[in-house]
């Protein structure tokens, strides 16, 4: 571990970030010098982002998977004097893209995803863009080649394996993070945990990393229901188990009803989240729900 770069003053943006550059870098450092004093002979990790300083990512592929949602690649290209060897988060953290136009600079959080082949300095995130959003204006201009600040990774998630159910219920671009856990939970084979997912999309083309989540259903301990708002143009694939309706509280209750030793895992907009985690909190304890 590098000790961290002391962030300018000028990098606090002053619009309430959380977490702060300025709070990040002091909780880096404490880190870093905890860390020194368990120091051993392992290989040194040097990765290619900084919770506590921006890194320049370039653009290496745009591609658009549905009207509303962007897949983006990002490679370092930072010109610090550094010499990165690996791109390491925990699966569910997230990262923050800085932004800036005539009001100033800004940050969103966005969730890098597991994908084939990923560059090795490098990640990939799903981005929605809005009509009007602040960041979706930036977004929608980016072209191969542009240079982005990212910093991070942040996120207090951990996989509990004790559990012997893991419901996840998503809505959109909130597949992100879930679909990273559900891939590292599957790809331990020590994990004996039954995984469900219920995905909530608009219609049949919001439904995002469709092949990656059909192709997660040949594994024993996974399966996924998608929830359609809207069902024209629906094609099923083989055994895809696809509702036309939303997601219901009765279908929540009947699948948690009767499970001892589970936890319910949510990720969504803020009212989609807060919605069904008041609805699940009726059925198991607050401290078994996790909102991403």
């Amino acid at each position: 571990m590098e000790p961290p770069e002391p962030p300018d003053e000028s990098d606090c943006c002053n619009s309430g970030c959380n977490p702060c550059i300025l709070d990040v870098y002091e909780a880096q450092l404490q880190k870093y010098k905890d860390n020194l004093k368990k120091s051993t002979l392992r290989p040194l990790e040097v990765n290619s982002i900084s919770p506590s300083s921006y890194t320049i990512f370039v653009v290496v592929a745009v591609r658009r998977i549905s009207p509303t949602v962007l897949l983006l690649k990002f490679e370092y290209a930072d010109t610090k004097d550094k010499t990165p060897n690996c791109f390491k988060y925990n699966c569910g953290q997230y990262l923050l893209l800085r932004g800036q136009d005539g009001d100033g600079e800004f940050t969103r959080a966005y969730t890098p995803i597991p994908v084939e082949n990923e560059i090795k300095l490098g990640f990939t995130t799903l981005v929605r863009v809005y009509p009007f959003g602040r960041m979706s204006r930036l977004l929608k201009k980016l072209q191969v080649g542009d240079k982005t600040s990212w910093r991070g990774p942040y996120g207090d998630f951990t996989i509990n394996y004790n559990y012997k159910y893991l419901l996840f219920i998503a809505q959109g671009t909130g597949i992100a993070p879930v679909f990273s856990v559900i891939s590292e939970i599957i790809n331990n084979p020590e994990c004996e945990s039954f995984i469900k997912l219920f995905f909530c999309c608009c219609d049949c083309d919001d439904i995002l990393l469709r092949n990656e989540l059909y192709d997660l259903g040949a594994y024993w301990n996974f399966s996924c229901e998608i929830f359609l708002s809207n069902s024209n143009n629906l094609v099923k694939k083989y055994n895809e188990v696809v509702h036309e309706c939303k997601l219901t509280t009765n279908i929540v209750t009947n699948y948690i009803n009767g499970k001892n030793n589970l936890q319910t895992l949510i990720c969504g907009s803020d009212n989609f989240t807060q919605f069904f985690k008041n609805e699940v909190e009726k059925l198991v304890e607050s401290n078994n729900v996790y909102l991403f």
